[in-house]
């Protein structure tokens, strides 16, 4: 995004005359491909999982979303791609109308299909609904957790394991050695706490958050563990 945003001059003399706006981001998508180009094939979310071009594209393009928007509300950058542009289009909502989706998706590389195949929402006649939480973790129950590999798909499942009647015990999760956790679950937490379809949601995630900074301090081998895993600088103190 620094080397985008040094081209700004540039650019806004070639708005000026009158090159569209589509054209000044595929210049913008280039030079920010620059830096995938140069790894092509050795790029991974983690250990077995690729970053595949078009999850490169997707994030850039976001990337240069979030640098025109500027919104504080945007989901935190240490999200996934997907997850990321998922919870743009719900953020305080857990329903939007088909023709809107289609519209926010217009351009990103992405399609309402590829949510409903990761189980995050799904069509209920002319809206796409978000999966509940308390539903996901219980359709989780008994699964092994690592099955549970995106960043999502573990925020949804520790949200709605905090519910107060979810029955699920969030502490066996987050202790079981089949649960690579990843580094974004902090901050996503805290998203879903601000940004919440609804209060019971909101609320959930902050018991969520307090239960994952507890696990957190008492368990900094494997925080800095997994921030390797991930490729993440932060050190845990």
């Amino acid at each position: 995004m620094d080397d985008v945003r040094a081209l700004k001059s540039m650019l806004e003399q070639h708005q000026n005359a009158g090159l569209p706006d589509a054209d000044l981001r595929v210049i913008k998508r280039g030079k920010a491909l620059e830096y995938y180009s140069q790894h092509y094939g050795q790029v991974f979310v983690e250990q077995g999982r690729e970053f595949t071009l078009r999850e490169a594209l997707v994030g850039i393009n976001q990337l240069i979303d979030d640098d025109e928007e500027k919104s504080s509300d945007a989901p935190p950058v240490t999200a996934e791609a997907f997850s990321r542009q998922f919870l743009r289009i719900f953020r305080k909502t857990d329903e939007v109308p088909n023709d809107q989706l289609q519209k926010y998706l217009r351009g990103t590389g992405m399609s309402p299909a590829d949510f409903e195949k990761r189980g995050w929402c799904e069509k209920d006649g002319k809206t796409y609904r978000m999966v509940d939480p308390l539903a996901w973790a219980r359709a989780w129950k008994g699964q092994n957790r690592k099955g549970m590999a995106r960043d999502l798909d573990q925020t949804l499942f520790l949200i709605g394991a905090s519910y107060i009647d979810s029955g699920i015990k969030v502490w066996d999760t987050l202790n079981s050695p089949n649960f690579l956790h990843h580094p974004a679950i902090p901050d996503l937490l805290v998203w879903f706490g601000k940004n919440g379809a609804s209060q019971t949601v909101k609320e959930a995630a902050y018991r969520a958050q307090r239960l994952y900074d507890d696990w957190m301090e008492s368990h900094k081998p494997a925080v800095r563990a997994m921030q390797a895993e991930f490729g993440f600088s932060e050190e845990v103190e």
